[in-house]
This record gives C-alpha cells, structure tokens and sequence, in this order.
C-alpha cells in the first residue's frame, strides 16, 4: 500500500511536472512566433522609442541646463547641395558638439537636394547620434529643405523653419536629375516610406507629409480631408508633389493638435533659442568650416563642369598622336572630380598634400615636359618645404605664436637628412656599377650589349669611335623636348638638346657625349 502511494506520488510529481512545462512551452513557441514576427520592427521601435523618450524629457532637461548655467547650442551649416562634403561637415560637428558638451545641435539648413545614397547616410548618422547625445537636434529651415534637405529634415527631432522657408519636393531621381524607370522608383519609394516611417517617432503626420512629398500619386489628407492654403486651395495639387511653406508646415490639427510638421517660425536661431531657453540664458557655437570641407564644397558644386572638361581633353588626346599635355591635363581633371568628394577628410595632412604636389611636379618635368626646370624647381622647394613643415611642431590654440625657435631643431634634421641623402647617393654612384648587384640592375647584357645611343640596335660600347665625334652635324629627324631621334651619316641616335628644343628637319650640332644619348644644339649658321 506504502509502495502504491509512493508511485502514485511520483506520478502526480510527473504529471504536475509536465502540467506546468506544457504552458511554458506553449508560452515561449508564442514568444518565438511573436518574436519572428516582430523581428522586422525592432529597430524601429528603438529608434522610435528613443525619438519619443527625447521629445518627452527635452523640456526637463532643457530646465535642469538652465538651471545649472547657460545652455550651449552648436550650429552646424547644411548648405548648397548634399553631397560627400555635406556629410563629413556633419559627422565632424556632431562629435564637436559632444566634445563642447552642447545641449543642443541645429542643423543651419539652405540646399537644393542632392546625391540620395549620401542623404541615407547622413540621417543614419544622426539616428546613431541620439545614442551619444543627450540634447535634440534641430532642423532650421533657412530658407530651403529641398529634395534630400527634406528627407535629413525628418530624421531629427524638431523642424523649424525661417519666415520664408520651404521644403518638399523630395522625389527620387537619377544622378543626372532624369527620371528613373518606373519599377525601380516603386522599389525606391517603398523602401523610403519605410525608413521616413521608422524616423517619425511620436510626430503623427511626418510619414505621411513625406510620402506626398515624394510620390505624386500620393495624395496628402489629414483627418479625411486635404489640408488648404490661406487662400482656401488645396496646398497640393493632383498628381503633383507636395511642398510645404512655413506657414503651411506648422499648422495644427487633429486631436489633440499637433503640426503638420513644424514647431515654429524664427527670424534667426537666436529667437528659436530664446524661446526655448529664455533671453540670454544659452550661448551659440558656430562651427567653422575648414579650408578641405570649404574646397570640397566648391569642388561638388563645380563637379560636371570639372568633369565634361576633363573627358573633352581626354578625347583631343586620343585624336592627336603621342600623349602630352591634353592627356595629361584631362586625367588631371578627372582625378580632382573624383577626389571632390573625399577632400574634405584632407584637413589636417596639408604637409603630405603639399609634398604630393611637388613630386608630381617633379614628375611633370621628368616625364613630360624635361628642360623646363621650373616645375622640377617649384616641385623640389614644395617636397623639402612640407618635410620641414611636418616637422615643425604647431599647437592648435588661440595663444600659439610662431617664432624662429619652432624651425632651429627641424631645419637642423633636415640639414642632417639631406646630408645622408648626398652622401649615400654619391657612395652608391661610385661603388655599385664596381659590384656583382649592379649587372642585375642594368639590362645590358639581356639585350645584347647593344648601346642605347644608337637606335635600332647598333653595338658601339666596344668601339667608341663609332660615334658621331663632338662638332659633327646632323639633322632632327623628331621633335626634341629636349629628348629625340636625330640622324648622322645615315644612323639615327638617341639625343638631347643642351638648351631648349630643337624642331624637326632642323641642322644639329654634337656637343657631347652622355650615358644614354647624345648632347646636342641648333647649329647656329644653320
């Protein structure tokens, strides 16, 4: 009996066992499935929830700024039209901002539009940012949010507008602002209305103000009906994309009311911030552009004219023959288009960019246009100023004053430099044409022991005489700039003009005698 009560305590242990575990089990398959199906809405619901936590708490932190000192708001300018610049001046001021410990970020706003890949990653950048910076970020529209202007408008927390600000017209079009197949815009659309969705947070009317802006075939009604301008007309026309005045962006309805999509209309930031904070209880920090982000701005703008410039030389090049300064101009070009949109990054590595320029000076005389000496010159001074100036030892703040003293010790290093640079050249110009390592260097000997003096192939090392004597004359059978082909006694050779150039078909003199040609002039009673 004993043992029969004990099984049936086992049993009844079991089954209360297995009655608890099967709720579980059920609970956490309903969790999963939950979880799968929301998945997709987790970043949203944090980013949404982050906007919303913001939004709540930014009048009590607001509050507890102005009660321990003056709130500090940075300014950061978003002009002329978005591109790579545009978004290294931003991620540059927001970590300013950081550092300053700003209460508040504006985003000075007056642009066209521009690239659409470069806009996603600027509002990506301020969404991150919300994780690093307490306060809110502002958008004051001044005077423009055009096109992507308006989509970076909607990723911050608060849009303001100047008395006669825009914004709108945000649809997605090719690079060279055409229109785009029209599956691709569907695929395009889609994918942005969900990302204005994400960013919207607590603003009840953003994604779909958005959405008009940036398809025509969406048609802006709020409570059932189409908002109106002062004049009674529908402020968006059929199939037309919407664009807001200031007037129009801050007006209020629903219940409770709420704006369209702005909070306000400012003559200038100070009134924006002395309404938020009280007169005379924040201070404004302008950020200063710096000379990269100030080139690379203008270099954007410029950037089809730079480039259409650049393919035309290109073209003359390939129609003429050999390959000179319109080829090398047109590459010239392209290059500096292409590095538009990284130059902004550059501050801060002046001295290597000056010492790149003179090398290719350098090699602009070297390769393409030898005897000028001016650019090998200019090049030389460039190379050998930017050593000393990373040398020099330069502190970035208000009281840094330059003296003599900053340049005795680098001046001194490069003295010590150049000296090892002569002396060792002048070792190796002596000892190694003595030793085994320079038969691997020179290929002499894999082509025959012919002498480079003499085209075509003519051996005359071991017979000197064989050369044209100093004092005997030829003619330029090629252009010498100052490097060519001139023909003696029947024999073409590798020469150089002495000074200048010498134009084809034109009477030569040998002067002399060098390494791998032949020293040449214009005979003079020619």
């Amino acid at each position: 009996m004993a043992k029969k009560l004990k099984y049936s305590h086992v049993i009844a242990c079991l089954m209360a066992s297995l009655g608890f575990a099967l709720p579980l089990l059920a609970e956490e398959n309903a969790g999963v499935a939950d979880e799968a199906n929301t998945s997709s809405n987790l970043v949203v619901a944090e980013s949404n929830s982050s906007l919303d936590e913001l939004a709540t708490e930014t009048n009590a932190s607001d509050e507890a700024n102005i009660g321990k000192g003056k709130a500090k708001a940075y300014v950061i300018p978003v002009r002329d039209q978005i591109g790579g610049p545009i978004l290294d001046i931003l991620r540059r001021g927001l970590k300013d901002a950081i550092r300053a410990e700003a209460t508040t970020v504006i985003l000075d706003m007056n642009t066209p539009g521009g690239e659409l890949g470069v806009t996603l990653e600027i509002m990506q950048e301020i969404i991150e940012s919300f994780e690093r910076f307490d306060g809110p970020i502002i958008t004051y529209v001044n005077t423009e949010a055009i096109s992507a202007g308006a989509y970076i408008a909607v990723a911050t927390n608060e849009i303001t507008f100047a008395p006669y600000g825009q914004i709108g017209a945000a649809e997605a079009v090719s690079g060279g602002g055409g229109n785009i197949d029209s599956a691709m815009k569907r695929k395009v659309n889609s994918y942005l209305k969900a990302k204005i969705r994400s960013f919207a947070g607590k603003h009840r009317y953003r994604a779909r103000v958005m959405a008009a802006m940036m398809d025509a075939n969406e048609t802006l009604f709020i409570e059932g009906e189409r908002p109106l301008t002062a004049d009674g007309a529908p402020i968006q026309g059929d199939e037309e994309l919407l664009t807001l005045t200031a007037e129009e962006a801050v007006m209020e309805y629903g219940e409770p009311p709420q704006p369209l999509l702005g909070t306000g209309i400012y003559k200038t930031i100070e009134d924006l911030l002395a309404e938020k904070y009280g007169e005379g209880n924040y201070e404004v920090v302008r950020m200063e552009v710096n000379w990269a982000e100030g080139l690379g701005l203008w270099l954007n703008s410029v950037g089809p004219i730079i480039m259409g410039l650049g393919m035309l030389l290109l073209f003359i090049e390939f129609k003429t023959p050999g390959f000179g300064v319109f080829g090398a101009s047109g590459l010239v070009l392209l290059m500096i288009f292409f590095g538009s949109k990284y130059v902004a990054g550059f501050a801060g590595y002046e001295e290597v960019i000056v010492f790149l320029l003179g090398a290719c000076l350098v090699a602009l005389e070297v390769f393409l246009f030898p005897g000028l000496v001016v650019p090998a010159l200019l090049g030389l001074v460039m190379m050998l100023g930017s050593l000393l100036w990373a040398m020099v030892d330069v502190w970035p703040t208000p009281d840094f004053t330059w003296s003599i003293d900053l340049f005795r010790q680098p001046i001194i290093d490069l003295c010590y430099g150049l000296l090892i640079t002569v002396g060792l050249g002048f070792l190796a110009a002596r000892l190694l044409p003595h030793t085994p390592l320079w038969n691997n260097f020179v290929l002499g000997n894999a082509v025959g022991g012919a002498n480079p003096v003499v085209t075509g192939g003519a051996d005359s090392s071991d017979a000197p005489d064989e050369l044209p004597a100093i004092g005997t004359v030829g003619k330029a059978v090629t252009q010498l700039y100052p490097t060519g082909e001139v023909e003696i006694a029947g024999r073409r050779y590798e020469s150089q003009a002495r000074l200048g150039t010498i134009r084809k078909g034109e009477t030569i003199e040998v002067v002399g005698h060098r390494d791998f040609n032949l020293e040449v002039t214009k005979k003079k009673d020619a």
